[in-house]
């Protein structure tokens, strides 16, 4: 994704827009996806979740290393743990996502992670936001071609919420660190995933601030 700046709405959608042919886009319901990529989570994410599965939240989440992640070791969603910097995503089972169900659907579809809910597409925006370009995350044989073609409106809309729900988790991300450095520095201990879960639980997510 490109930069964004403060300069435009982040839902000023062009009248016209590279690749607008990927809106005919329709998922084909392989679920290769779902037994392929792993999905980051934020505390919203983990929100919708827990509305809908009764799981410790523990359950849910599996912590990366930086070298199993397409990331810079740097990016802003690495939380500091004992082992080192670790990326929260969805947990898996060797047959992939633990939500895929046998048949190949999600059993969780409602509350999916915001990743999911915006697969394959990539909207790419300018430096005032507005979306300039529309490509499909490795579609290779997904995907049907749809009659109808998706509302441009409501993918940036959806891709909006996305980024701000990452902004907000990104800030909850980068004061869990900050501690962590601090108590590093005095010679403790850096928290637990289990207490980051519970640092992140204890701030509702509309109230995630700088």
């Amino acid at each position: 994704m490109d930069e964004r700046s403060e300069a435009a709405p982040r839902d000023t959608v062009p009248a016209v827009i590279s690749g607008a042919e990927h809106l005919h886009f329709a998922c084909n319901g392989c679920g290769d996806c779902c037994r392929r990529h792993r999905v980051a989570l934020t505390h919203h994410d983990l929100a919708r979740l827990k509305r809908v599965v009764t799981e410790p939240v523990e359950r849910l989440v599996q912590w990366l290393p930086p070298d199993e992640v397409d990331l810079e070791a740097e990016s802003p969603s690495f939380v500091t743990l004992p082992p080192g910097p670790r990326l929260m995503v969805l947990g898996q089972t060797s047959a992939g996502c633990r939500f895929l169900t046998s048949d190949g659907r999600c059993s969780v579809y409602s509350a999916r992670p915001r990743d999911c809910e915006l697969y394959p597409f990539v909207l790419e925006r300018d430096d005032r936001r507005r979306p300039l370009r529309l490509t499909l995350f490795e579609p290779e044989g997904c995907g049907d071609r749809a009659p109808m073609p998706k509302n441009l409106s409501l993918l940036a809309s959806a891709d909006a919420q996305r980024w701000a729900e990452l902004d907000d988790y990104r800030t909850l991300v980068n004061r869990w660190n900050r501690l962590a450095r601090h108590r590093l520095r005095f010679g403790h201990r850096v928290g637990t995933a289990e207490q980051f879960l519970a640092f992140i639980d204890s701030t509702p997510p509309h109230e995630a601030t700088t």
